[in-house]
């Protein structure tokens, strides 16, 4: 018995015999009703050959995940790409190093500071942390990485050992056995001189365009070249760069590092009822104040006098707040210029603001927190340069616009 398929032609022997295929022949066509039966049955046909394709492929497709490992490489197959993995992600963030202040400087020539300065990248390898310390510099306007150098030697070495400076067109780098040239585009070292000790300070001698000055824990300074690399020894400083005389009359040591302007106690000050002062700041015909309430609790106050006057241009509390939200305790990091006064004080329910006063009136031009001040530290420094504020604190260092008080960028991540 041979069944022959009109549509497709193919032939079936029920018998089990091979049958001939048949030529196949166009079936006559006689009207309408046919063509119309021939295409329902073709669509029925097509339609039942498509769901058994479907589900023969999903078969397949269950088949291969559950039975057996998938092959790893196939001939001719695309390449597959490996998403980073959370550790790479981790390598790229880094810590701000809240040592010292930025140096900020047009390192690309784009009109905007960019930003150098110590950075740390943490990286988890078994039963450890292992921690890269780096010199870094970021462009100004993106906050983009730019270059960074590696810095050798524990943390109690690199403190208090590294210091970077811009002179010449040149960055000049210290590190705890060596002072480096770097260009200042790519961060390439173009020179390198040994040093017999660890660099106490780098100087920039008041006006020399291309020599540094090495101060030298051991006395064994010198003054170094950036265009040529050559270093000489020069044991007294210049001028410019004599360090601070200690005298009995200055502030404690940790306020006397943070400012490049001389911290001193409170003497022959006309008095102030109600104000207590603590620490003076001059700067050249003005002096400003830092102190406390008095008597009562100990609010934080500023003021500011010109010499030879016995009334200050003005006094107050250093907040723009309630007296009551402010932690009792006198102001100890500020930066200042010819017209503003900037600070940094805490708050009793943690955190931290920063406020900008005019110099000579004392009246408030912004008064903003410090993010992540709460949940981790205050202000280390501040630095007033350029129309920004630069402030770092633990392992951030915040960018403020210095005229409104925005937050411009932040640098480091926990």
């Amino acid at each position: 018995m041979l069944y022959t398929c009109g549509y497709c032609n193919a032939s079936i022997d029920t018998q089990g015999e091979k049958a001939p295929r048949p030529e196949y022949q166009s079936p006559a066509v006689t009207g309408t009703g046919a063509n119309t039966a021939a295409l329902v049955v073709g669509g029925i046909v097509s339609l039942s050959f498509m769901a058994g394709l479907v589900v023969f492929l999903s078969f397949s497709s269950a088949t291969e995940s559950t039975d057996g490992p998938t092959p790893t490489s196939v001939l001719g197959a695309s390449p597959v790409v490996a998403a980073p993995s959370p550790v790479s992600e981790r390598k790229a963030k880094f810590q701000w190093d809240s040592q010292g202040v930025p140096l900020a400087v047009d390192l690309n020539g784009d009109g905007t500071d960019d930003i150098i300065g110590r950075i740390r990248r943490l990286s988890l390898a078994p039963g450890k942390t292992e921690t890269r310390n780096q010199v870094a510099a970021f462009d100004g306007k993106s906050f983009d990485l730019l270059w960074e150098a590696e810095l050798e030697g524990t943390a109690s070495d690199l403190s208090g050992a590294v210091h970077v400076v811009h002179q010449g067109g040149r960055v000049v780098m210290s590190s705890p056995d060596a002072v480096s040239i770097l260009d200042p585009r790519t961060g390439k070292q173009l020179g390198r001189v040994a040093l017999s000790d660890k660099p106490r300070n780098l100087c920039i001698p008041r006006g020399d365009a291309e020599s540094v000055w090495v101060d030298v824990a051991d006395g064994q300074n010198l003054l170094l070249n950036t265009k040529t690399a050559a270093a000489r020894t020069v044991i007294e400083p210049p001028p410019s760069c004599a360090p601070f005389k200690w005298n009995p009359r200055m502030c404690p040591s940790q306020l006397v590092r943070r400012s490049p302007i001389v911290c001193e106690r409170p003497r022959n000050l006309p008095d102030v009822p109600g104000f207590s002062p603590e620490h003076v700041y001059t700067l050249n015909d003005l002096s400003v104040v830092l102190g406390e309430r008095s008597p009562g609790s100990r609010v934080p106050m500023a003021a500011v006098f010109q010499q030879g006057q016995k009334a200050p241009l003005w006094h107050g509390n250093v907040a723009d707040m309630d007296p009551k939200k402010v932690k009792e305790r006198v102001v100890e990091v500020l930066a200042f210029s010819e017209d503003a006064l900037v600070m940094a004080y805490e708050l009793k329910e943690g955190g931290a603001q920063l406020i900008r006063r005019d110099m000579r009136t004392g009246s408030v031009s912004w008064d903003v927190p410090i993010p992540n001040s709460k949940s981790g530290s205050g202000a280390s420094d501040i630095k007033l340069h350029g129309g920004r504020v630069y402030v770092p604190h633990w392992v951030w260092l915040d960018v403020f616009d210095a005229k409104t008080g925005n937050l411009i960028g932040t640098l480091g991540t926990w």
